[in-house]
């Protein structure tokens, strides 16, 4: 049985992350948890180190995309890696099904929310838009690219090159990846929004993730 960990990018979420370090220990099958406290200027690491997780603390706030490289890189020991949001929009209840998926074959597990009244409308607007952008470049079906809840099989961490460092990197890795021909295969999830707010900037990361998707639709793709 292959061991996998769950990492958790975490940005001023003292708020809901002790609730959701508390229903990841609640699981049939706990696993180690990796919190990357990305220069929150809470409690966040506290709180983390409170419910049990393993803490890796930057001194400033570097953006998503290297919590989530810096975490990988921590993470190295274990087979595969389950990421989700610190916020609580991610039910820590499915990650079982993201296991089972992956002990079934699939090289990278997406979580797919459905695009319901429950999300605000510009998100679902966006999500439809860079989704289909996405599955025509990678060549395989992508629903929802802009859903951080995922399961990375060790040979996608090591097999697949980004370049990108905060909020495009989830849409590079799937999009590499499914070039190189890795196995994807989706799970649905509810869609949850409560108080959380989003951390991601219109004007600084949405043009990075334009411009990400820009540079791999004219970039060559592997010779397989």
């Amino acid at each position: 049985m292959s061991d996998y960990a769950v990492l958790v990018p975490a940005y001023q979420a003292a708020a809901h992350l002790g609730e959701v370090l508390l229903r990841l220990q609640a699981l049939p099958r706990p696993m180690h948890v990796l919190v990357v406290d990305d220069g929150s200027r809470d409690a966040t690491a506290e709180v983390a180190r409170q419910f049990g997780a393993e803490v890796l603390s930057f001194a400033a706030n570097r953006g998503k995309g290297h919590a989530l490289l810096a975490g990988f890189q921590q993470l190295a020991r274990f087979d595969g890696v389950v990421t989700l949001d610190a916020d609580g929009q991610h039910p820590p209840e499915c990650v079982p099904d993201f296991v089972a998926a992956a002990e079934a074959g699939a090289d990278l597990v997406l979580g797919t929310r459905e695009r319901s009244r429950d999300m605000p409308p510009h998100r679902r607007f966006a999500n439809a838009f860079s989704s289909g952008w996405c599955s025509a470049i990678a060549g395989q079906r992508i629903s929802d690219s802009q859903c951080g809840y995922r399961l990375y099989s060790r040979a996608v961490l090591d097999r697949t090159p980004v370049a990108a460092s905060r909020y495009e990197v989830e849409t590079e890795m799937a999009v590499r990846a499914a070039r190189l021909g890795f196995r994807i295969q989706e799970v649905t999830i509810p869609t949850v929004y409560g108080d959380e707010t989003s951390h991601l900037s219109l004007t600084r990361d949405v043009p990075r993730i334009v411009g990400m998707m820009l540079r791999l639709t004219f970039e060559p793709r592997p010779r397989s």
